[in-house]
């Protein structure tokens, strides 16, 4: 299926959207997705890629009676946090489970505007170099 220039490939039978959970603490809300009747060498596949941190985006789509996408709008907007597969022949099925992109915001960042920590990410850049020079400097603007 085509929709919006990008190509879909289906991998299972039956797509379970779980219902959004939000903490009394936090009042954020996660999304569970589940997809059943996969192959099983696609769960393999699914469990290898690293998918922690990577965007999802559910649309609630509207079709026509050719089964072409008429309209479609975010029903949710986040990021993978966790996986769980099941072993069971009979129906194979993946969970993930995903938390809102503003749940990332209250995230603690390694990262300070220095010097090495900027060559760290960016061997051969300057650019925090002169940072101490310009705060510490005294200059006087126009007389």
């Amino acid at each position: 299926m085509v929709f919006d220039g990008v190509e879909y490939t289906g991998v299972g039978t039956v797509l379970s959207i779980g219902q959004t959970a939000s903490s009394v603490e936090s009042g954020k809300t996660g999304l569970t997705i589940t997809l059943s009747g996969i192959d099983p060498e696609v769960i393999v596949l699914a469990e290898l890629e690293e998918f922690q941190r990577r965007r999802v985006t559910v649309y609630l789509a509207q079709f026509d009676d050719e089964g072409v996408i008429t309209s479609a709008e975010v029903f949710f907007d986040g990021l993978a946090d966790d996986m769980e597969s099941n072993d069971d022949p009979e129906s194979p099925q993946l969970t993930l489970s995903c938390e809102q992109r503003a749940f990332d915001l209250s995230r603690p960042r390694p990262f300070k505007y220095l010097p090495e920590d900027q060559k760290k990410r960016f061997s051969g850049d300057t650019f925090f170099d002169l940072v101490s020079a310009i705060q510490n400097r005294d200059d006087t603007w126009g007389r």
